[in-house]
């Protein structure tokens, strides 16, 4: 599989600034522009429906829209580069979070780390689909909460009404 170079550039530029995030760094902190909430057991259950339909939702469309630039081989990679990229770095921090929140709540957070871990993936390798596209959209944002120190973890509201809640 080939890339263009500015292709290649981009990706690359991506999978270094994805490496310097810290992860998790602000989950609790007060935000003026999402509903945080303080568990993951809040998080995964408050809004699952809306949240589900509006993850597949912006899942199908960029991956339409990729299919239309990239090849299945090139999408595959993205996302193999993304996970080894971030993948230990990512469940060392989550598990972190599950510990400093079981001490502040005195609730177990843990059980379902590797699917968070794999949601977090995603939604990183489809920000870096986008900005291969040059076009920035819902994963992007995420992208950028996630980016933050924060978790983009469900959504409240009817797509594209509504908005984010994050950790």
């Amino acid at each position: 599989m080939r890339w263009q170079k500015l292709q290649q550039a981009t990706i690359d530029q991506f999978i270094e600034e994805i490496k310097t995030i810290q992860w998790f760094e602000k989950v609790g902190e007060p935000s003026e522009k999402y509903w945080v909430v303080d568990t993951i057991w809040e998080a995964c259950d408050t809004h699952g429906q809306q949240t589900q339909n509006t993850w597949g939702y912006n899942c199908e469309k960029i991956e339409t829209e990729a299919l239309k630039q990239l090849t299945d081989q090139q999408i595959d990679s993205v996302f193999e580069a993304v996970s080894l990229a971030i993948g230990n770095q990512v469940y060392e921090a989550l598990c972190d979070l599950e510990d400093r929140i079981g001490e502040e709540t005195g609730e177990d957070q843990s059980g379902i780390e590797e699917e968070i871990l794999d949601f977090i993936k995603r939604d990183t390798a489809w920000a870096c689909i986008e900005k291969l596209l040059n076009r920035p959209g819902f994963f992007s944002k995420i992208y950028e909460i996630n980016r933050s120190g924060r978790w983009a973890c469900s959504w409240v509201g009817k797509f594209p009404q509504g908005n984010f809640i994050i950790m």
